[in-house]
C-alpha cells in the first residue's frame, strides 16, 4: 500500500472514493478521502462516491495498485500538468521522464497551471524529482535492490505532496 496525500488541506473528509478491482476477488485498488471544498479532485478519479460525516483529513489517497498503475497515476494525476511529461512520452521509461521533469523544473522555478495559475516551483520539488530520477536509474541499472520499487513510489509521494503545497491545494 502507498500513502499518498493530493492536497495539503487539514478540513476534514465529507466524501470518500474507493475503486476496486473487476477481478472476481473485488480488491480495493484506492481508497481517496476529500472535503467539502476539493470534492471536484474526484472526478478524475473513478469509483464508487459515499458522503459521510466528518473524517480523516482532506486529501489522503490509499493506493493498493501495482507498481506500474501507481507509477502512471502520478504521471496523469501530477507529474504531466505540472512538467508536462509523462512516462509514456518517453517509451514507457521512468528515469528518462523523471530526469526530463527535474530538468525542466530546474529551470524553469515558476509555471503557470492549466488553469492559468502561477505558481512559484521550490527547491523542495526539484530536489525531491531529482531524488526520484535517481532511484528509478538505480532500478534500471540493478543496483536498487528489492526495495527499490517502494523508495521511488516514497521519494514520488514526497514529490507529489510538495507539488501540491506549491500550488496551493
Amino acid at each position: 500500500m502507498q500513502l499518498r496525500q493530493i492536497t495539503t488541506c487539514g478540513a476534514p473528509t465529507v466524501q470518500t472514493t474507493e475503486h476496486r478491482s473487476r477481478k472476481a476477488d473485488r480488491a480495493l485498488e484506492y481508497r481517496l478521502q476529500l472535503c467539502s471544498r476539493h470534492k471536484w479532485l474526484s472526478r478524475s478519479w473513478p469509483g464508487r462516491r459515499e458522503a459521510h460525516e466528518p473524517i480523516g483529513r482532506c486529501g489522503t489517497l490509499l493506493d493498493h495498485r501495482d507498481f506500474d498503475r501507481v507509477i502512471a497515476s502520478h504521471g496523469d494525476q501530477w507529474l504531466l500538468s505540472l512538467t508536462s511529461h509523462h512516462p509514456r512520452d518517453h517509451g514507457g521509461d521512468i528515469a528518462a521522464t523523471l530526469r526530463a521533469a527535474h530538468r525542466f523544473l530546474a529551470r524553469a522555478r515558476e509555471y503557470t497551471n492549466p488553469l492559468g495559475q502561477r505558481a512559484d516551483i521550490t527547491d523542495g520539488i526539484v530536489a525531491a524529482l531529482d531524488h526520484s530520477a535517481r532511484i528509478a536509474e538505480a532500478i534500471e541499472d540493478g543496483s536498487a535492490g528489492l526495495d527499490g520499487r517502494t523508495q521511488l513510489l516514497s521519494a514520488l509521494s514526497v514529490a507529489e505532496t510538495i507539488a501540491v503545497a506549491a500550488r496551493g491545494a
